[in-house]
């Protein structure tokens, strides 16, 4: 029997479609220069997970000592990235950095001139995308609109910043991230982990007064898609983009949210961090402050959108928290106490 004839029309669209198709599949080189410590560590490990599936070639530069630093989260987990090449070596220093040539570099180690002028001299006009992920804790505090939006103030004073500015002066095809506070699997920093040292054991969290303050907590995997939309995504160069969720919280919230993940009641104490006489960053893992940002440049300009909430994650982060073996160890609470006893907190309250 003789097939059905397909009509000319459908064989054309069928045609164009396969050269949309072409067009869109990409198999680009990126190196990602990462840092060997902080709460950005593991985006590295995140980053290069999404661009291996996206079909892209990953090379890892990883700045430190791979004997002291390989057994630790998140570099342990580099043995499951199937295809990336990891090399140890220093930013700062060109003899270190792997052979080959590169269409994307992702610097997520450098915070000053120092760190990221080498390597930024070092591929200027061999790349065709430059990318810097920066911190959105450059942004200068606004009182009156505290939701940051790219293109407000930035603070001088910030490292980050003049790295921003040379990257312009300098005219690579460059895009600049800013990160809030991330959390997620195989961190290197507390974020949700403060909380829950605390609330776990029932014992009362101490908050900054009032307790209102918003700020962003976002999954490293939403980060590491939109850092992933860069290759070959024209409309990023020259643009800054706030990494984040789309979503902010609380810090009262925060606190609730865990607690009834765990079946546990919140133990709440607000106190004025300014009449403690606490050293910078004492007693709170976040900016006491409102610090939040939006994310809906990015949804425009790069097609992103998250995929996760903290509220939709937080019964899984509580799980695996229980599962790290953490409760097993006695964290030092002098500081908490120090406030307990200052704000009048009852010791047998703490029971």
């Amino acid at each position: 029997m003789r097939g059905t004839a397909i009509p000319q029309a459908v064989q054309r669209r069928a045609a164009a479609s396969s050269r949309c198709l072409a067009v869109s599949v990409r198999n680009d080189s990126c190196l990602i220069v990462n840092t060997k410590g902080g709460g950005h560590a593991f985006l590295g490990l995140h980053l290069a997970k999404k661009l291996l599936s996206d079909g892209h070639k990953v090379t890892i530069l990883n700045d430190g000592d791979e004997a002291k630093l390989s057994a630790k989260a998140p570099f342990s987990q580099y043995a499951s990235l199937d295809g990336a090449q990891v090399v140890w070596g220093s930013p700062a220093d060109p003899s270190s950095y792997p052979e080959g040539s590169f269409d994307v570099v992702y610097d997520n180690n450098g915070k000053k001139m120092d760190d990221c002028q080498p390597l930024i001299d070092h591929f200027k006009g061999k790349v065709k995308h430059y990318v810097f992920v920066s911190s959105a804790g450059a942004y200068a505090a606004n009182s009156v609109e505290p939701m940051h939006v790219e293109g407000d103030k930035r603070k001088s004073s910030a490292g980050h910043v003049a790295v921003e500015a040379y990257l312009e002066e300098q005219g690579l095809p460059y895009t600049v991230f800013q990160p809030l506070y991330i959390y997620g699997p195989h961190t290197a920093k507390d974020c949700e982990q403060w909380f829950m040292e605390r609330i776990l054991r029932d014992r009362p969290v101490p908050i900054p007064a009032p307790g209102i303050q918003l700020t962003t907590l976002s999954h490293v995997e939403d980060l590491a898609d939109m850092l992933a939309a860069v290759p070959g995504n024209d409309a990023a160069v020259g643009q800054h983009f706030n990494i984040c969720s789309d979503r902010c919280i609380s810090f009262d919230g925060i606190v609730k949210s865990i607690a009834a993940a765990a079946g546990k009641e919140a133990k709440i104490v607000h106190y004025n961090p300014a009449d403690m006489g606490l050293a910078k960053g004492e007693g709170f893992p976040f900016r006491t402050v409102h610090f939040f940002a939006s994310s809906d440049k990015a949804k425009r300009l790069l097609g992103w959108k998250p995929q996760h909430t903290f509220k939709g994650d937080v019964e899984q982060l509580v799980k695996d928290f229980q599962a790290s073996g953490r409760l097993d160890k006695q964290p030092d609470f002098a500081v908490d106490d120090k406030i307990l006893a200052a704000v009048g907190y009852k010791a047998e309250a703490m029971a």
